[in-house]
C-alpha cells in the first residue's frame, strides 16, 4: 500500500517555499487604522513600536525615513519599519491619509498596547518586550520607504476595508488579519519580476479564464478567444501566461479534469457519456489524458481504488 495513493487524489501544485513560509508566518495584528484629512501638520522625528503603512491619497508633503526623503504626492505608500527613525510633515491647504500601525506577527504578550507614539520620541530601549521583533522575510524585512504597488486601487480599497471594519469595534479581528494578508500578498507581487499587466488587460485575461473554465467541454480556439478581446494570438497567450503562469491550453486541459472528476464522482454517467460531453474523440483519448493528469485510469478513480498500489 502507497500511502501517497489517496483515494480521489488530484494534482495539485503547492505554492513556493517562500509563500509557504508566509502562511506559517503572518498573523497580522492591526492596532489602530484610520482615514484622516489633517491641515498643516508636523510629526517631529520618532520611532514605533511595530509597522506603519501610510497611503498618501491627496495633498502635498515631505516624509523623512532612516535616511531618505521623499516629497509625497498622491497615491504614494510608504513603509516604516519598527525601531526606525521617520518623520513627517503635510503641507497646506491639507492632506488625506489613510495608514495603519500593525504587528505582522501577532502576541498576545506583546500586541496589546496603543500605537500611539509622541513625535520626538526616538530611544525605545526601555520596554524592549514591545519592540515588534525581527523577521526572517527576504523580501519585506528590506522594506523601508517608498514602495511600489501595481494596482493602486486594489491597495486603497483594500485599505479603505481595513479601516472600515476596525471603526466597527475599535479592535483587530480574524477578518481584519485577512484583509492584512491580502494586502500584503498583493504588495509582494508588486516587488516581484513578473511585469504587471493593466487593468484592462487584467480584465480581459480573467474574462478569459472564466470563459476557458464555464466551457470545458468545448474545444478551445485561442485565435477566436484572442480576436474576441482584441488582441492577437501571440499577445494573448503571453498575458494569459504572465496573469496565471500557465498556458491557455493548460488551463483548459486542468478544467477539462476537475469537470472529469466532478462527473466521476458525483454523476452516474458512463465513461463514454463524460468523454462525448468534454468534447474527447473517443473514450481511450478521454482515458489516457485522464491518466496523464491524475495518475490512474477514469473506473479507478471512480471506484476510489487509487490507493492500491506496490507495496
Amino acid at each position: 500500500m502507497n500511502p501517497e495513493r489517496i483515494p480521489g487524489k488530484l494534482p495539485h501544485r503547492p505554492p513556493s517555499t517562500a509563500s509557504q513560509s508566509r502562511m506559517l508566518a503572518f498573523t497580522p495584528y492591526v492596532r489602530e487604522a484610520r482615514e484622516t484629512m489633517r491641515p498643516t501638520w508636523h510629526i517631529q522625528p520618532r520611532k514605533i513600536f511595530d509597522y506603519l503603512l501610510v497611503h498618501w491619497i491627496d495633498g502635498v508633503g515631505e516624509v523623512s525615513i532612516g535616511d531618505q526623503s521623499f516629497t509625497a504626492r498622491n497615491d504614494d505608500l510608504y513603509w516604516i519599519p519598527p525601531n526606525t527613525l521617520h518623520a513627517m510633515r503635510g503641507d497646506a491647504p491639507g492632506t488625506l491619509l489613510r495608514y495603519i500601525h500593525f504587528d505582522l506577527y501577532y502576541d498576545p504578550a506583546r500586541s496589546h498596547w496603543s500605537a500611539d507614539i509622541p513625535g520626538g520620541t526616538t530611544d525605545l530601549s526601555a520596554w524592549p518586550e514591545r519592540m515588534h521583533p525581527p523577521g526572517d522575510d527576504p523580501i519585506i524585512e528590506k522594506w523601508c520607504g517608498k514602495i511600489k504597488a501595481n494596482n493602486p486601487v486594489l491597495i486603497s480599497k483594500l485599505l479603505q476595508r481595513i479601516i472600515l471594519e476596525y471603526k466597527q469595534t475599535e479592535t483587530s479581528s480574524l477578518l481584519i488579519s485577512g484583509l492584512v494578508n491580502q494586502l500584503l500578498g498583493h504588495l509582494l507581487e508588486s516587488q516581484g519580476p513578473r511585469t504587471p499587466l493593466n487593468p484592462r488587460h487584467i480584465r480581459i485575461i480573467e474574462n478569459a479564464m472564466q470563459h476557458i473554465q464555464l466551457r470545458s467541454h468545448e474545444k478551445l480556439n485561442i485565435e477566436t478567444l484572442a480576436r474576441q478581446y482584441g488582441l492577437s494570438p501571440t499577445h494573448f497567450r503571453k498575458l494569459f501566461k504572465d496573469h496565471f503562469r500557465q498556458s491557455p491550453r493548460t488551463a483548459h486541459l486542468n478544467a477539462k479534469m476537475r469537470t472529469a472528476c466532478d462527473c466521476l464522482i458525483y454523476s452516474d454517467l458512463t465513461i463514454s457519456e463524460i468523454a462525448d460531453r468534454l468534447g474527447f474523440t473517443n473514450v481511450h483519448n478521454f482515458s489516457r489524458a485522464f491518466h496523464n493528469a491524475i495518475d490512474c485510469a477514469p473506473t479507478t478513480y471512480r471506484a476510489g481504488q487509487n490507493t492500491i498500489g506496490k507495496a
